[in-house]
């Protein structure tokens, strides 16, 4: 009996060795995977597009876009906001773009009726907004009566005028002003 456990135990390592080498290469293999595709979407090199690019070609793009990213922004050297807010605006147009790329491919393919459907939502989407109303700006409370101490704190409650929100519209005041109008 006590062989049969010492040859479990003996065995146990063994055959727990082949799966995490199993789980250790999975996870490399997602890595490399998730690195081809964040790749393809910074530099759009066809060649990435491949999903069974070798393992080393993905790395040498990957070693080669990090070369480039220093040559070009040293590290170390802190950015600007103007630099962020520009790395943001072609991050948003590089996105926007790709989305649009693959409407197009979906349009294509698409039945007419659902081709006009599609556009004329785009449409009224890219249409021009109006501007939105500019935040209003924090009034001083108007100054009240002195209260009587004589006065009940209910009765003193009841005649107190109810507070004002003064903070910025709501986010819903952008979409519909006519819900955030002042009511008379």
């Amino acid at each position: 009996m006590v062989t049969r456990d010492r040859a479990e135990n003996r065995d146990g390592p063994k055959m727990l060795k082949p799966l995490v080498e199993k789980r250790r290469r999975d996870r490399i293999n997602r890595s490399l995977e998730e690195l081809r595709l964040l790749l393809l979407e910074r530099t759009r090199d066809q060649n990435l597009r491949n999903p069974k690019l070798e393992k080393a070609e993905i790395l040498e793009f990957a070693v080669g876009y990090l070369r480039e990213r220093s040559r070009v922004e040293p590290p170390g050297v802190p950015r600007s906001p103007a630099q962020d807010a520009e790395a943001l605006a072609s991050c948003y147009l590089s996105g926007f773009r790709e989305c649009l790329l693959r409407l197009a491919a979906f349009a294509h393919d698409a039945s007419p009726a659902a081709r006009a459907q599609l556009f004329s939502a785009l449409h009224g989407y890219l249409r021009p907004k109006p501007p939105r109303p500019a935040p209003v700006e924090p009034r001083p409370p108007a100054p009240r009566p002195p209260l009587d101490p004589a006065a009940p704190a209910l009765g003193r409650a009841l005649h107190q005028r109810p507070p004002v929100h003064q903070g910025p519209p709501s986010p819903r005041c952008a979409w519909s002003p006519s819900l955030c109008a002042p009511r008379a």
